[in-house]
């Protein structure tokens, strides 16, 4: 081969590798831009789908209802109980308002006329915030150990205890004092004293209390214990002359 030959050879091999490179460059570039179309094409149905699910969302908001709830929980066990949901203005349904009053004019009486020299302090500060200014004054006057011979705590000091069941609560009115809307119910209960060494009668009692429920501003841990604000306005307690 001469040399003439020779390079027009090795011309030749460089045209045909040139022609194979813009061959790769055109065959990447087809694939790169269907690489971009099927990129696009992913990003285009899921903005679609996500368009979708907002609309679904949109649509199904007006369907979604929030029911709070009201609990009780026995101070005693720790137990939580649902007892009756709310309205769309935050106010007790009617057929679990009687449970909520009852429950409240329970915990009232428990510790009002109960006695334990551990929880006396603790009984004083909720009866205060369950009771209104006049109902706390005469609380504060009969279980004042200083101006009252007879309270609890000159009685029955730490060697005693008074149990106290509640049998019945009846309601026997439904006013409006002062603009506020108010209950009076009857409230029949016993009332067992155990104190070592003596032995005391099982006593029945009934009790009146007119009451209501206030918005008043207080702290939180008032409000933990006294969530709704229930308010006792008046309070007549007096000894039953039989059983229930």
């Amino acid at each position: 081969m001469t040399e003439l030959e020779q390079q027009l050879t090795d011309k030749q091999l460089l045209q045909k590798y040139f022609a194979e490179a813009r061959g790769w460059d055109a065959e990447l570039n087809v694939k790169i831009k269907q690489s971009e179309q099927r990129a696009w094409k992913c990003c285009l149905l899921l903005a679609l789908i996500t368009t979708l699910l907002a609309i679904s969302l949109i649509t199904l908001m007006p369907l979604k209802s929030i029911e709070p709830f009201v609990i009780r929980v026995d101070n005693n066990t720790g137990f939580v109980d649902v007892i009756s949901t709310l309205t769309s203005k935050g106010q007790v349904k009617q057929q679990a308002q009687e449970v909520l009053d009852k429950y409240f004019l329970a915990q009232y009486i428990r510790h009002r006329e109960g006695y334990q020299w551990q929880t006396r302090s603790y009984d004083r500060k909720l009866i205060g915030l369950m009771s209104d200014e006049n109902v706390q004054q005469d609380y504060g006057l009969q279980t004042d150990p200083k101006s009252n011979p007879k309270a609890p705590i000159n009685l029955y000091g730490q060697s005693a205890q008074v149990l106290i069941k509640v049998n019945a609560i009846s309601f026997i009115a439904h006013d409006q004092t002062n603009g506020e809307s108010t209950t009076t119910a009857l409230v029949r209960y016993t009332k067992q004293v155990k104190q070592v060494g003596e032995d005391h009668p099982l006593t029945h009692w009934v009790t009146t209390i007119t009451f209501t429920y206030r918005n008043a501003p207080m702290s939180v841990g008032d409000r933990q214990l006294n969530p709704l604000g229930f308010q006792v306005l008046s309070y007549r307690n007096d000894q039953a002359t039989g059983g229930d």
